[in-house]
């Protein structure tokens, strides 16, 4: 096993996540309601993207927990917080500004206590979905990490005491937890299981720990589980069984597990020196980019159709081709925040990080580790060429009179909709 190696696989995979919430928010914004077509077709698209954004946006809080353990050379001595701290937000922070502000230009309507909670990534500590649903609304999940940040440094010291037998313990823990919240939430009215099961940072925190112990388990090489091809298998039959059940046990509980296998597997795989699609270059380019192209793709669909671009008839070639459109804005606009925000932002803001000499090692950050495309000296805060700790989606619908975003997350999340 390559203890140093830098796991490209979990880059690639960040680039797939980000297509299937692209594929549910296309199916919110655009297909549910416009695309005009034969209903087994209708009934196929929506049991293949209905639910794509819960499982993008699980396997996103798995890996950051996964990637910010791995990272983290000696996890009894992972070093000062405050510099960990500072590199999540000199990662994260500069592309959210830039997209929230954006965002006011195309959403509007935000109130000083929607744009503050935006701002300061706390949007989902308040139970209303005029908070959590302004804006930009995709950044909800960023909050969540945010949480998942802060504590980070102190889950990681209670963790890393356990044996292996301890770490599996709390695996099964959490998988149970996440199962029977989903359960509970069932007999709850849909705006509080929103809320609470779906956005709340610490009912969300059960898959960003579970993504700290598997790499634990798998840095002691306890880790056994099923090969990558087999993850995907059991993924895909969790997602069928999630078509069946009601919300919000069909969000993310069902699939949590492979997930996890998923992430554990791409990891062992890039350990064991086993070359798969995920490590091409063109994938891990479209890796580095996905967090920019999370951030932007859906303020791409609401600008389509502010300006009237988007066909509120459309037969499958015009669908289509439509979303063609819409998704080539969205890369190239995610192309140019990440190369003219996130990256210098990083250089900027990483020079001389707050309490953390260069070269330092301890907590994800202060490795001194080279990010891909950017000089050494700088300093990353996981491994490189696998950034994406911080993205994930899933958000509400779209914007058309005379619902507004806030009442669209309401009405419509995940799996709501019939074909």
């Amino acid at each position: 096993m390559n203890r140093d190696s830098r796991l490209p696989a979990l880059t690639g995979l960040r680039w797939a996540a980000a297509l299937i919430v692209f594929g549910q928010h296309t199916l919110e914004l655009f297909y549910d309601p416009d695309l005009v077509a034969p209903r087994p077709v209708r009934a196929v698209v929506w049991g293949l993207l209905v639910n794509g954004g819960a499982i993008g946006v699980s396997f996103f809080f798995v890996l950051s927990g996964f990637v910010l353990t791995w990272s983290t050379r000696d996890p009894a001595r992972p070093g000062p917080a405050r510099a960990f701290w500072w590199r999540r937000f000199s990662k994260i922070y500069p592309a959210t500004l830039v997209t929230t502000l954006a965002a006011l230009l195309v959403v509007g309507g935000a109130g000083p206590v929607q744009l503050a909670a935006h701002l300061t990534l706390t949007q989902t500590w308040f139970p209303h979905a005029t908070v959590f649903g302004a804006l930009n609304p995709v950044s909800w999940s960023l909050s969540c990490e945010a949480f998942f940040y802060l504590c980070f440094p102190l889950l990681l010291r209670a963790l890393h005491r356990l044996r292996p037998g301890g770490l599996w313990a709390v695996a099964a823990a959490l998988t149970g937890s996440v199962l029977a919240t989903g359960v509970l939430l069932t007999l709850a009215g849909r705006p509080l299981a929103l809320w609470l099961g779906y956005m709340f940072p610490p009912v969300r925190m059960a898959e960003f720990t579970l993504g700290v112990v598997l790499a634990l388990l798998v840095r002691a090489g306890a880790w056994r589980g099923p090969g990558l091809r087999w993850s995907f298998v059991l993924v895909g039959t969790g997602a069928a069984a999630a078509l069946t059940v009601p919300y919000p046990l069909n969000q993310h509980a069902l699939t949590l597990v492979p997930v996890a296998f998923v992430v554990a597997a791409a990891a062992r795989a890039d350990l064991d020196g086993v070359p798969t699609v995920w490590t091409r270059p063109l994938l891990r380019y479209l890796g580095e980019v996905s967090f920019a192209f999370y951030l932007v793709h859906y303020l791409t669909y609401l600008s389509y159709e502010r300006l009237g671009l988007l066909p509120h008839h459309a037969d499958p070639l015009v669908a289509a081709l439509t979303t063609v459109s819409v998704f080539s804005i969205s890369l190239l606009a995610a192309m140019a925040v990440y190369h003219l925000v996130e990256l210098p932002a990083l250089r900027a803001l990483r020079r001389r990080p707050a309490g953390d000499p260069p070269g330092s090692a301890g907590l994800p950050g202060s490795a001194g580790l080279p990010v891909d495309g950017l000089p050494k000296q700088v300093g990353v805060a996981v491994v490189p060429g696998v950034l994406l700790d911080e993205v994930q989606v899933d958000g509400p619908q779209r914007h058309r009179p005379p619902l507004g975003v806030v009442e669209r997350v309401v009405q419509l999340r995940g799996g709501d909709h019939e074909p």
